[in-house]
């Protein structure tokens, strides 16, 4: 659902607009050379945007490393042309539909093919407008013009794209202008290699060359492809065994989530890395899938434990993270589960670790943790009041919570 309907629409005409003037501008400045040339790499560039890959409710294209080769051998002008060509004919399959010019919404269509032309020609510009960039004739003379019209071109889009996602979702600019950039410098590496390769071959050899080389970029989609699936269905592995638990544990449905948000806030808090939060949002969704060894009649008993039956559930830790341990993509995390019920006195289990002996990623999925289940009502007890439960963990910092941890936690849920 768009957010801001009226808001998209009056951007989405001002990026036309621009990419009008853009275009008109670049006509006066610069020549084409030939119509040819501009049928060539638009023919190309729509075959690499067809072939687009899905991943995380976004699209991958490898289509810039035509777009650029075009715009390195013919101008800003073409380039802006070709990119527009390739919007603009292109068919991918997205949602398992395949998408054309008469079956995408109209303002959709409009944005992407103006945004693209309106990057690319302004990258062009600067390129060879103020820099001063001529053709080159070898490959010292096409690296750092290539990887430099890579780099403009990810930033206006990371813009651009930023801007039109907050009209529409309400999401941070600045937050998904930094996930957009993510991966810039691989980008730049890859296509940039691809885009220079192309280009001495076009200038040197010809186009038949060009499709020779064209080949290893389809391969390279392919690979992306291949690496995009794998993540889907290592995301997909955690959601399925996060729902089997909440199956098995009919109490405690939902609070992986709630664990996950409160672990998340305070690891941002923390102003740990993001790779760091990344682990610690998956972790948290996963901490407790240790539980799914646990016999039902433990799990859901309503009244208290025997001693005997709390020993069982203390195997919890050690079971998730064995399993954890058996599946590549989420090794990372099986430590972190697994000492997830240590204390900071040392009192903790499965290993009794103390202080700084425990993971810091476990030491923050501890405090989400009892928060949640002292403000989440179970059958054998009522919730707390928020305040209540951070009374609490202020209370056993020190003891079973690591207490600067404590503090943080407390500032996040207070602001």
């Amino acid at each position: 659902m768009v957010r801001n309907r009226k808001g998209v629409l009056a951007y989405i005409t001002v990026i036309s607009i621009l990419a009008i003037l853009i275009l008109y501008y670049l006509n006066i400045k610069y020549e084409i050379q030939s119509i040819k040339d501009i049928l060539f790499w638009g023919i190309l560039a729509a075959i690499t945007e067809t072939f687009v890959i899905p991943f995380s409710g976004a699209v991958v294209s490898v289509g810039l490393a035509v777009t650029v080769t075009a715009m390195i051998v013919g101008g800003p002008l073409v380039g802006a042309i070709v990119a527009g060509l390739g919007f603009a004919f292109r068919m991918p399959v997205i949602e398992g539909k395949r998408r054309h010019l008469f079956n995408t919404e109209i303002h959709r269509t409009l944005f992407n093919i103006s945004q693209v032309i309106l990057v690319i020609g302004i990258a062009g510009e600067i390129l060879y407008g103020v820099f001063g960039y001529s053709e080159p004739k070898s490959l010292t003379q096409l690296v750092i013009p290539v990887l430099l019209i890579i780099l403009i071109c990810e930033i206006l889009n990371s813009i651009l794209v930023a801007i039109i996602v907050n009209l529409m979702h309400g999401k941070n600019i600045t937050e998904t202008f930094i996930i957009n950039l993510k991966g810039i410098v691989p980008s730049m590496l890859g296509i940039g290699a691809l885009g220079i390769i192309m280009a001495l071959a076009y200038i040197n050899y010809g186009e038949g060359v060009v499709i020779l080389f064209f080949v290893p970029l389809l391969i390279a989609r392919y690979s992306f492809k291949l690496y995009f699936e794998s993540q889907n269905m290592a995301m997909e592995t955690i959601h399925a065994l996060n729902d089997a638990l909440e199956v098995k544990d009919s109490y405690t449905g939902g609070h992986a989530s709630r664990v996950q948000e409160y672990a998340v806030k305070l690891a941002e808090t923390k102003g740990m890395k993001k790779q760091q939060v990344e682990l610690i949002r998956t972790a948290a969704l996963l901490h407790d899938i240790g539980k799914i060894g646990i016999p039902d009649y433990i799990l859901n008993k309503e009244g208290k434990l025997t001693q005997k039956e709390f020993e069982i559930i203390k195997e919890h830790p050690v079971m998730g993270a064995r399993i954890l341990s058996n599946v590549d993509s989420l090794k990372d995390i099986s430590n972190i589960i697994r000492h997830h019920h240590e204390k900071y006195d040392g009192t903790g289990y499965p290993d009794a670790l103390r202080g700084d002996e425990i993971p810091l990623e476990s030491s923050i999925l501890a405090i989400a943790d009892s928060f949640d289940a002292m403000t989440t009502d179970r059958p054998y007890k009522r919730a707390m009041l928020v305040r209540e439960a951070l009374e609490e963990l202020e209370l056993n910092k020190g003891t079973q919570f690591n207490p600067i941890l404590v503090d943080e936690f407390i500032t996040a849920m207070v602001q």
